[in-house]
């Protein structure tokens, strides 16, 4: 074999083994985008079963309201109705709002820095619509105490603490999600 025949052999084996890395590389970023994909879905599947859902509590909250048949005085009952209303649409708008914020992370289409920021941005978003919706709760709940007679503010104590724990575990639920998705992204990172 002479030289030229080596060099010959060794750039076809340096190609292969180029095109080898490229296929590694781009089987390893299929991979790593499923991983970050699953829990975005999941994100998104309940960012949009929650804006299906919430609008459907206003109508129960004031059937509520009529059946019961408030105890208080008529500008504090307009009131309950107005803070109903106003945290309920805030809770749907903010659904809303988080899912078109997911929909921009787009691990197929955007680098991996980019869709980290997203995360970050819907992680700050999503902390700001729960702070928000838990002022506007409490308020609401106060006041439906406040309109309840004796016998209905138990029942109204029970219902806010299960609506809390509710709460509670959905908030726990998005976070492990959130925390899922970034650190995919982040492994990505450290990958490329």
């Amino acid at each position: 074999m002479d030289l030229d025949e080596l060099k010959n052999k060794w750039k076809q084996l340096d190609e292969h083994v180029k095109a080898q890395d490229d296929k590694i590389r781009e089987l390893t970023d299929q991979v790593m985008a499923g991983k970050a994909k699953s829990p975005l879905k999941r994100l998104k599947r309940h960012c949009l079963i929650g804006a299906v859902l919430v609008p459907l509590m206003l109508p129960y909250f004031l059937w509520c309201y009529e059946f019961i048949g408030l105890e208080c005085s008529e500008w504090m009952e307009k009131t309950l109705y107005v803070m109903t209303w106003v945290f309920i649409m805030f809770t749907w708008v903010r659904e809303i709002y988080l899912y078109m914020d997911l929909s921009r992370i787009n691990v197929s289409r955007v680098t991996v820095v980019e869709a980290l920021r997203g995360t970050i941005r819907f992680r700050k978003h999503y902390h700001y619509g729960v702070l928000i919706d838990l002022i506007l709760g409490m308020i609401t709940i106060v006041l439906m105490l406040l309109c309840f007679n004796k016998n209905l503010m138990i029942g109204g104590m029970i219902g806010g603490l299960i609506g809390g724990a509710i709460g509670f575990k959905l908030f726990r639920y998005y976070e492990r999600k959130i925390d899922e998705l970034e650190s995919s992204l982040k492994e990505w990172n450290s990958n490329e």
